[in-house]
């Protein structure tokens, strides 16, 4: 499938070609963001070259999307947790009614 995007980005004072088939402004924002990131970290690292800067900022990157993912994670477990949960107390009180109905005699 060819790409259906072209667009021009600066990134870390450099120009780059990027091409894709997302919507033009999704590529604008992450070219955006990678660019971002880069001039964030050569404030923390000045005298960084621009090659180490931009592996600083994919493992950044990266460490976010693993964190989101694990954020995620979690809390699908928690929606099955109650999910269990609410299934667990309905048959509980269930048993409470027949245990209940047994109790006083009833059929």
């Amino acid at each position: 499938m060819p790409f259906q995007t072209r667009i021009e980005a600066t990134i870390f004072n450099n120009e780059y070609i990027i091409t894709g088939d997302a919507d033009p402004e999704y590529i604008r924002s992450i070219t955006e963001y990678v660019d971002r990131k880069m001039k964030e970290l050569s404030n923390v690292f000045p005298n960084t070259s621009p090659l180490k800067l931009a592996v600083l900022a994919s493992v950044n990157i990266t460490d976010e999307l693993f964190q989101l993912r694990s954020q995620s994670s979690e809390s699908q477990n928690t929606s099955i947790q109650i999910e269990n949960a609410e299934i667990y107390e309905e048959k509980t009180r269930k048993l409470i009614s027949l245990l209940d109905k047994g109790l006083s005699g009833e059929p």
